[in-house]
């Protein structure tokens, strides 16, 4: 061996030929003494034999070097390849297997695919050389299967295609030996014993299909003999060799390989089912490895065939692909849906759909991701132009499997066990799919809309998926998106299961299609039997978007709402204030025909506590609600209490002063409203947007108005404005103590029972306000209630009682002494500061 390894290669002399032919003529007389060769050390022997031959340049090439004859180095070459023969049967008779002679083929293989043709005729004949010697040995063993037949035949049938002539011609002829020993194989009879026997019946003659201008022809035909031997795992060994061949940017291999593809795929398709999760992930290796457009293809088509038979599993196997897809991945799905058969595409979208109406988890021994892998997949799909009409077909439950799907993915992140959890956001991931489909479907006006309204982003919120289900509804019912009636009906049944995120996403786009003529037309128990029933629900959105929807029907022909109001607004209780204004948005259409006050006030009830919310939304919201409802009314219909009205004034008035604009302007026309129905003329100064505290003028105008014309209700008024000293807003609080500095005074000799302890007492605890503003104007109120205090409760006509008053009373006006002694201390030394400040 070691002589053999030192000859050169690049030259071929009678010397090294004699040490190359002795020496493997030597190991061939080896192979008879016991132990023989074995293992790692056997292999090492033919890898230095073969490569001491096979890769010693063509017989041209060394005759142009040296200048000799073609002849003398043919000569040495025949007898170097000759002794290589000798050597490779006497191993095989040691040994006489299938296993055996699959071993000696495989390290031939190798050199069946050299980029040299000469090495490839080499190669290509000593195998040919092989199969005779075992289809003539007269022990060679049937009884055992080869283990890698599929192989074997594989790489055989590619060289069928190769350029040049003589090796395809050789390669034919061994796959004859190798059938005639798989016919052997499989007939029962016929387990030991010689083959020749059979060669004579089995003519050489009707294997003569060599023909080299029809290469395809003859690899087609010689797969089809052979596709009767084959079992499963050799008929998948058999294609994957096929797929592994597109590797080489050979066309004629390329062709060889498409060839046998398509045979198997069509033919025997049946056999390699149980096969395909192995199939589809040596496709996925192979597009990795391939970066030439030709023999891309020819995967993708074998992909494409593969799909046609077992679209189910081949979908299956994709979907368990690593999140975000990769390049080759998304390639897969596109192709898939660019198959010209619409049956197929229907078959991919189905797979895709059932998956899209599974919850997704990250966690527990049930933990799956596959449908969010179905949205991702669904999104290289609809880049396919072709499946138009097949998306059209599911489109309603595409849609709204993908909603559902968002509201699942909100939160949701990927397994540990992801590399690229970090580089993906499941719920981003699915809103994107809805926004292609949407595009596909020609839903342009409607993607625009919810995008200028900031819906993708709201859809993606797990506290806002419903307004960003609503918002696309509605756009959708706007611009008489298409297909919109077959959502509808769809919705039906989709109300009825499910869990809590699929019922509440299928509600709230429910609710909004009610909008729609064609759901006039809906069974009351689909529509308002339905919603009724949701009234009890134990979701607070579910509840809301009830009492919307409704109230939207309730101008519907034949249905009475009117009688369901006091439930509906009952359902509000302990519901966001957002939900709130948001389900009574439409509320003025219940009042045509209501004859009562205790439905109007009901929903008043549910709207004033909203005026204090702490956002500016809610409160903007409640406030415009509570206008429009009192515009809507007339003085004549009496739906309202006049109580009702005027514990609604100092809110609006206070809220005037927060300093939004928005807030200020529905406040505004509140007020106008209020005063229309009270027939009461508020002073113009309620119209002035300045702020009292650089204003003072304005609030004392509007008291004067108070305590001039409608004495009856200072009272009143001043009690609802103490509970806003409390307020969570410093200019509110600000402007409450304002209020009542003024109202107060001007009030003191009216005997309008003020209590003026309470009053005092709530002030005191704003004098240290952390708002210094507060403070200021707190302890300026103070004073001068306290001082109205005093004045009522201490006049000079009655001081004959205070001097007869007992010690502990006196103590008492000691004690309200101190008090205001230092509440004009701090006052004085507030206003210094304030002074101060303005400087």
């Amino acid at each position: 061996q070691k002589h053999i390894k030192s000859l050169p290669l690049d030259s071929l002399d009678s010397h090294s030929s004699s040490v190359r032919r002795q020496g493997m003529l030597l190991i061939a007389d080896c192979s008879k003494v016991k132990p023989p060769l074995e293992g790692k050390e056997k292999s090492d022997v033919l890898v230095v034999c073969i490569t001491s031959i096979f890769a010693l340049p063509s017989i041209e090439a060394l005759q142009r070097q040296e200048g000799h004859k073609v002849n003398s180095f043919q000569d040495l070459y025949n007898q170097s390849v000759d002794a290589l023969e000798v050597m490779l049967r006497a191993l095989l008779s040691e040994k006489p297997t299938p296993a055996e002679l699959q071993n000696l083929l495989d390290h031939l293989a190798l050199w069946m695919t050299s980029e040299k043709a000469h090495e490839r005729l080499r190669a290509v004949s000593t195998s040919v050389c092989l199969l005779q010697a075992a289809s003539k040995h007269p022990k060679f063993c049937m009884s055992l299967e080869f283990p890698r037949l599929g192989l074997l035949i594989g790489q055989l049938a590619l060289c069928v295609g190769d350029p040049e002539k003589e090796i395809g011609h050789q390669a034919v002829e061994g796959l004859y030996f190798l059938y005639v020993l798989m016919h052997c194989q499989k007939q029962p009879r016929r387990k030991m014993g010689p083959v020749t026997a059979v060669l004579h019946p089995m003519s050489k003659e009707n294997w003569d299909i060599y023909e080299p201008t029809r290469t395809c022809q003859n690899i087609s035909e010689i797969v089809k003999r052979f596709g009767q031997f084959l079992s499963s795992e050799q008929m998948t060994d058999l294609l994957l060799t096929a797929l592994e061949s597109l590797k080489e940017a050979n066309e004629s291999t390329i062709e060889a390989s498409k060839t046998i593809l398509t045979v198997l795929l069509e033919k025997y398709k049946w056999k390699i089912q149980k096969q395909v999760p192995k199939i589809v992930d040596r496709i996925h290796s192979q597009l990795r490895a391939i970066h030439y457009s030709h023999p891309r293809q020819a995967v993708m088509m074998a992909l494409c065939r593969l799909a046609c038979a077992f679209m189910e599993e081949v979908s299956t196997v994709l979907l368990k692909y690593p999140l975000p897809l990769d390049r080759d991945v998304a390639g897969m799905w596109r192709i898939l849906a660019k198959t010209e058969a619409a049956c197929h595409t229907h078959r991919l979208l189905d797979v895709l759909l059932k998956e899209l109406q599974e919850r997704p988890s990250t966690s527990g021994d049930k933990a799956s991701i596959l449908p969010v892998a179905a949205a991702s997949a669904l999104f290289e799909v609809l880049s396919v132009s072709m499946c138009t009409q097949a998306v059209k077909r599911v489109y309603p439950r595409l849609l709204m499997a993908l909603l559902v799907q968002v509201h699942y993915s909100t939160g949701l992140s990927l397994p540990d066990s992801s590399a690229s959890r970090q580089e993906l956001i499941p719920a981003r991931c699915v809103v994107q799919t809805v926004k292609t489909l949407l595009l596909k479907m020609g839903c342009h006006y409607e993607f625009t809309s919810v995008e200028k309204e900031g819906g993708w982003e709201l859809l993606a919120s797990s506290e806002e998926h419903h307004r960003g289900v609503g918002l696309l509804a509605r756009a959708m019912v706007h611009y008489s998106c298409c297909e919109l009636w077959r959502i509808l009906y769809l919705l039906v049944p989709f109300l009825e299961r499910g869990d809590k995120q699929h019922k509440l996403t299928a509600m709230a786009f429910f609710v909004e299609l009610l909008h729609m003529p064609q759901a006039k037309r809906l069974p009351k128990k689909y529509s308002v039997i339905r919603l009724l029933k949701g009234l009890t629900d134990p979701d607070p959105v579910i509840r809301a978007l009830c009492v919307k929807g409704l109230i939207t029907m309730a101008d519907w022909p034949e249905i009475e709402i009117k009688d369901q109001v006091p439930v509906m607004i009952n359902s509000l209780c302990g519901v966001d204030g957002r939900l709130v204004v948001e389900a009574l948005a439409d509320v003025k259409k219940i009042f045509r025909g209501l004859d009562g006050a205790s439905y109007v006030g009901c929903i008043i009830g549910t709207l004033k506590p909203l005026f204090d919310d702490e956002r500016v939304s809610v409160r903007s919201a409640a406030i415009s609600l509570f206008g429009k409802i009192i515009k809507k009314m007339k003085k004549s219909q009496v739906l309202m209490k006049e109580e009702e009205i005027l514990d609604s004034l100092i809110p609006l008035l206070l809220h005037l002063q927060e300093g939004n604009p928005d807030v200020a302007e529905k406040c505004k026309n509140a007020l106008d409203e209020c005063s229309r129905l009270l027939e009461w003329r508020l002073p113009k100064q309620v119209d002035n947007r300045k702020g009292w505290h650089n204003h003072q003028e304005g609030v004392d105008e509007i008291c004067h108005y108070f305590v001039k014309k409608h004495q009856e209700n200072v009272q009143r008024l001043l009690f609802q404005s103490q509970r806003y000293l409390s307020s969570t807003q410093p200019s509110i609080r600000r402007a409450t103590a304002m209020f009542i500095d003024t109202l107060i005074p001007q009030s003191s000799g009216t005997g309008t029972g003020i209590k003026h302890n309470k009053v005092l007492s709530a002030l005191k605890g704003l004098i240290h306000d952390p708002e210094a503003s507060v403070c200021i104007f707190a302890a300026q109120a103070h004073e001068r209630v306290l001082a109205v205090y005093r004045k009522l409760k201490y006049c000079p006509v009655e001081q004959h009682k205070v001097n007869s008053e007992s010690a502990e009373k006196h103590k008492s006006l000691s004690n309200t002494s101190t008090t205001q002694s230092t509440s004009s201390r701090l006052l004085n030394a507030l206003n210094l500061w304030k002074l101060t400040t303005k400087r």
